[in-house]
């Protein structure tokens, strides 16, 4: 028995659903492959299935057609959000830029800002122990630079931990400011309902394959139409926002996986049943510490670190070996010696992140395979403890 509990990293792929998407992908192959910039007829034709797509998915967010930009992915939607609009302050206003976030942001955002030649000041906020941002750090580092323009970038849920940020507070102290807030939405898109403009949200980052796995290579960046900003990568397609020809099969893929996703509150109670099934289990069984917050969390997210002197790689490994999956953190930072990031900003010791894995569960999980994943957790923790 194979069992996939890696969901945060890339959707496993489930029979039906997904071949739905496939389809619609491999038909697009046949009919829709002429280039959508060509001025003849069945290019426009394709033009039009294209910007179709965009409005299906705007509506999905609340958002309009026009504000939707075709990217590769969240990560290159969070450059384009950030950086694009360093550069437009830049060039429009020579003032600089001042950019706040959070010490557990996704990598593709804490490189950017720390590691890049981000022509920006940037500012952390800190988090406590559930990962939940600090408002009046927030409103501290917003009341120091009132005078500049400033983009606030926070993510609605951590990758790692789980914990969902409340959007709408935020908002309203960074709009209280008159700044901008991006947020990145990677981890909640197709499991909670998101509404833009409800929520206040001027940027929004997403990819495909957090819904399904055979989107990789394709996401979007939402602008909010009064927002400017430079493009990271120059030319005449996305209205000159995002150059280079359009991934009509990636863009045709995730409409119809949009068109596919089911959030209601049923099913949302029910997933959030299972996570907590499988987390009071493994509690009772090896007094594991949750992490994050143990309500304001996503629904497929179990975050804990044991109290056997394990590691959590040892047990991914040991795991693997049954086909078991889990991760010992973000799939983008898996490579990493030092200790995860996140684990370290919520107040965990090297130690204690070190004995901490992720488990992220896809919606079609039984309660059997659950009862079957605890118990090979229990044997790999009496192997490793033998070595």
């Amino acid at each position: 028995m194979s069992i996939y509990l890696d969901n945060a990293a890339t959707a496993k792929y489930i029979k039906n659903r997904d071949d739905v998407i496939i389809e619609a992908i491999i038909e697009s192959m046949k009919t829709s492959w002429q280039n959508p910039s060509s001025s003849y007829f069945s290019s426009q034709s394709v033009k039009k299935i294209i910007n179709k797509c965009r409005e299906n998915i705007s509506k999905f967010i609340g958002a309009e057609s026009e504000e939707i930009i075709f990217t590769s992915g969240a990560s290159e939607s969070n450059n384009q959000a950030i950086r694009g609009w360093a550069d437009e302050v830049w060039l429009k206003t020579y003032k600089t830029p001042y950019i706040i976030s959070t010490s557990i942001e996704h990598k593709s955002i804490i490189k950017l800002l720390e590691e890049s030649n981000l022509d920006a000041s940037t500012m952390f906020c800190a988090v406590d122990k559930f990962g939940i941002i600090d408002y009046k750090s927030l409103e501290r580092q917003l009341l120091i630079s009132r005078n500049m323009p400033v983009l606030v970038t926070v993510g609605m849920a951590n990758n790692e931990i789980g914990t969902i940020q409340d959007i709408r507070k935020i908002s309203d102290i960074v709009h209280k400011y008159n700044s901008i807030l991006h947020v990145d939405a990677t981890q909640v898109f197709g499991k909670i309902p998101i509404d833009v403009k409800e929520l206040g949200i001027d940027m929004m980052s997403v990819s495909g394959h957090k819904i399904s796995p055979v989107l990789k290579g394709i996401g979007f960046l939402y602008k909010k139409n009064n927002i400017n900003i430079q493009p990271l990568i120059y030319g005449t397609q996305e209205n000159g926002y995002r150059g280079g020809t359009e991934n009509t099969f990636g863009i045709i893929g995730l409409s119809k996986a949009v068109e596919l996703c089911d959030i209601n509150q049923e099913k949302i109670e029910e997933f959030c049943k299972k996570r907590d099934y499988f987390y009071d289990l493994l509690e009772s069984k090896f007094g594991c510490k949750l992490n994050g917050h143990p309500i304001n969390r996503l629904p497929n997210n179990i975050n804990i670190t044991f109290s056997q002197e394990i590691t959590g790689e040892s047990l991914l490994y040991t795991l693997d070996l049954e086909a078991i999956q889990v991760s010992t953190g973000s799939a983008c930072n898996s490579q990493a010696i030092e200790p995860s990031h996140v684990l370290k900003a919520i107040g965990l010791t090297n130690d204690e992140a070190a004995r901490t894995i992720r488990i992220s569960i896809p919606d079609n999980i039984t309660y059997e395979e659950i009862d079957f994943v605890v118990n090979e957790i229990d044997k790999a923790i009496q192997l490793i403890e033998l070595c």
